[in-house]
């Protein structure tokens, strides 16, 4: 069934006389409806002039459709039909978008006032910026605030080792970044944003990805994340994203002796998200893969922490887990 409605520390500098430039939200969605409007009116409310907001769903079976039907006249397209996951609809969204700036903002998140046109200001103010990184509010379902989530440097060698990535709501891209490098990964159901953050700091110099203080966006932790839900699985995505790095030397010589302490961090991340599961054979079969490639890597107490909760069975719980590294 198918159902369709036609830079460290920056701070905005004064608008343009040239203009708002248009930004372009794709909200991927699937079976969130009880998140969803709210995502929707986080963007509706920001007022920014030049907007340009799609919301394209996987044939939710909840309220979804409803919540779409509500917005109709104020979203610019919407859909509801089956697709190959989050990576595909994204892609859907960028490939119609005739924005300047793009970002995607997940069904169960949602932006703070300004957070546009904060971005926006930011943009014009440099002209060199490829990628902007905002701070992230992380809250729980009722969005009470856990913590807040500031921007770190977004660099290939850090990020080469799954950790310190961007929060996802919080990023805006130029648009000469998807033309250049394309969007998210169809193969990759759990860790697109970070190959695709990955890829931008290998292909652009450092001082085009700016970051800021300004809280741009609301990031929901609740046990029915994606992430919370991964079973090790982002883990092994991962690996499959070095292994193909580093076999095709899409990676500089200079990264290349990170390699074995890069995937020995993959087998790490993907035995905790195991352990959250319960899958304790497993995680302890991933913890030795990980020690087996690279044991330096590791914090001697950190893994006989680990190491004491698979003997125990005291796992984490998903949603305690997420964002842990």
């Amino acid at each position: 069934m198918t159902v369709t409605s036609e830079v460290e520390n920056l701070e905005p500098a004064v608008r343009s006389r040239t203009g708002w430039p248009r930004i372009t939200v794709v909200t991927p969605s699937y079976n969130q409806g009880v998140f969803l409007e709210r995502t929707i009116q986080s963007v509706l409310r920001q007022n920014y002039p030049n907007l340009e907001y799609f919301v394209l769903d996987a044939g939710s079976t909840d309220e979804t459709l409803s919540v779409l039907r509500k917005y109709d006249r104020e979203l610019t397209y919407w859909s509801s039909e089956p697709d190959r996951g989050q990576s595909d609809a994204i892609l859907k969204g960028w490939t119609m978008a005739s924005g300047d700036i793009l970002a995607w903002l997940n069904s169960d998140d949602f932006y703070y006032p300004k957070s546009l046109e904060t971005a926006a200001q930011i943009f014009q103010a440099n002209p060199d910026l490829m990628m902007l990184c905002g701070t992230v509010a992380l809250v729980d379902e009722k969005e009470k605030l856990l913590r807040l989530k500031d921007p770190p440097r977004v660099n290939a060698e850090v990020l080469l080792r799954w950790a310190n990535l961007p929060s996802q709501p919080g990023v805006f891209i130029r648009r000469e970044v998807y033309e250049q490098l394309g969007g998210p990964r169809l193969d990759l159901h759990y860790v697109m944003d970070w190959e695709l953050w990955l890829r931008v700091s290998l292909n652009f110099p450092a001082h085009s990805i700016g970051f800021t203080n300004r809280v741009i966006a609301g990031d929901r932790q609740w046990p029915g994340t994606k992430t919370a839900q991964a079973r090790g699985e982002d883990g092994r995505e991962v690996r499959k994203v070095l292994s193909e790095m580093f076999s095709d030397n899409r990676v500089s010589e200079r990264y290349r002796d990170i390699e074995r302490a890069a995937l020995a961090r993959a087998w790490w991340r993907q035995s905790k998200g195991e352990l959250s599961h319960g899958l304790r054979r497993c995680a302890l079969a991933s913890l030795g893969k990980a020690l087996m490639l690279c044991p330096t890597a590791f914090h001697p107490l950190k893994v006989f922490r680990h190491a004491r909760r698979i003997a125990f069975q005291r796992s984490l719980s998903p949603a305690a887990s997420v964002g842990k590294a």
